[in-house]
């Protein structure tokens, strides 16, 4: 059993340092390049001027206005706001007019027959004329310094932004873990190869790149996905792809405000992953499948076996190994509370997998207070 034990640590700490701990140190590197400050390379900047955000909303009257706060605080602003209703039955649009007076903004309604975030956001584009296009959720919120902060960004066609998740309550931390954790491998990954994942809450993208690329045929039986759809499009054609993980450049939104709502995330991200079918992303998937069931089942052997001190001795190991590995992460977004969290989040991470993987059969989502295909 010991040998296991040694060969299970060897295993985990060469994959894990090598995929997170390494690819990180990597990307921060690669993105030194991105920014026209500590580019050694002359190249053209974004100019806010040519750029329109694109904002779908359904029924977030209790939720947007962080964001309405956010715009009015802004010290430089785009051309132009495009708040897009998804057949809103509440207040929202009124606090849309109310909060922004004098800036530059229009409402524009998503037609009867169309529903979901991917045909707003594609509505809002032909509604619009930029250069760059920057998608928002509507329950975020950022600093006075964002809109300046994309200034220094050099021209790319896709520019994946921070989303953090800000917990509110104590036990919310373990919902922060539980992305922070998704979100550091993929900025090893990126450093290493390229980024599996992105967030439509904060996603900034070339016009032309997205008219000559996005591939909405493909995934049109899919309500939501803009963002790993969007990603699959653009790496399948080879463009420039950039990933940020530098909080200058960060929007942050509400953690799920409930156990029930944060499982239907996690079930709406695990099938539309599966139907991007990124074997990069598959393989990934396959390995942490591995190393999780082989940490459970010297775990249970274990404790079948009422070996509590090695038992203690294997967790708390394990535990140390992934607060190291993801410390520079974590450290990097800011949110070095939610990593205290990680020892807990061990012990519920298999009970949460077994839930998830059992859900993913017997449940439906609800996403914008609509049922969606088991498939989704």
């Amino acid at each position: 059993m010991l040998l296991f034990e040694i060969i299970f640590f060897c295993l985990y700490m060469i994959l894990l340092g090598i995929l997170v701990f390494c690819g990180f140190f990597i990307h921060t590197k690669k993105e030194l390049g991105y920014q026209t400050k500590q580019s050694n390379v002359e190249t053209k900047s974004i100019c806010l001027s040519e750029l329109v955000v694109i904002i779908p909303f359904r029924n977030e009257e209790k939720r947007i206005e962080c964001l309405l706060n956010s715009i009015c605080s802004s010290k430089e602003l785009p051309k132009e706001f495009i708040f897009v209703n998804d057949h809103s039955t509440d207040k929202t649009i009124d606090l849309i007019a109310e909060k922004l007076i004098g800036i530059s903004h229009r409402v524009i309604e998503l037609p009867d027959g169309e529903e979901g975030k991917k045909l707003a956001i594609r509505y809002a584009i032909k509604q619009t004329t930029s250069k760059y296009i920057l998608s928002f959720d509507a329950d975020i919120e950022f600093n006075t310094n964002y809109f300046s902060n994309l200034k220094s960004l050099v021209e790319a066609d896709l520019y994946i932004l921070p989303a953090i998740l800000k917990a509110k309550k104590m036990h919310e931390h373990l919902y922060e873990v539980d992305l922070i954790l998704v979100n550091a491998a993929n900025c090893g990954i990126s450093g290493l190869k390229r980024p599996i994942m992105a967030s439509g809450a904060n996603l900034l993208y070339k016009r032309s790149a997205f008219e000559k690329y996005d591939n909405f045929e493909s995934h049109s039986h899919m309500p939501s996905g803009d963002d790993i759809y969007l990603l699959r499009d653009f790496r399948n054609q080879n463009a420039a792809i950039r990933l940020m993980t530098d909080t200058a450049f960060s929007i942050e939104t509400e953690t799920p405000q409930s156990l029930k709502e944060f499982f239907h995330q996690r079930l709406r991200w695990i099938a539309k992953t599966g139907d991007v079918k990124d074997h990069l992303s598959t393989s990934l998937a396959i390995i942490q499948i591995v190393l999780t069931f082989s940490f459970v089942l010297i775990a249970a052997i274990l404790a079948f076996n009422s070996e509590w001190r090695m038992f203690l001795v294997f967790y708390i190991l394990k535990t140390s190994c992934d607060m190291l590995i993801f410390l520079p992460y974590f450290n990097r977004i800011k949110r070095m509370k939610s990593w205290l969290f990680i020892p807990i989040y061990e012990l519920l991470f298999p009970i949460y997998s077994v839930v998830i993987l059992s859900s993913m059969y017997l449940y439906k989502p609800v996403w914008k207070g609509r049922r969606l295909d088991r498939n989704y």
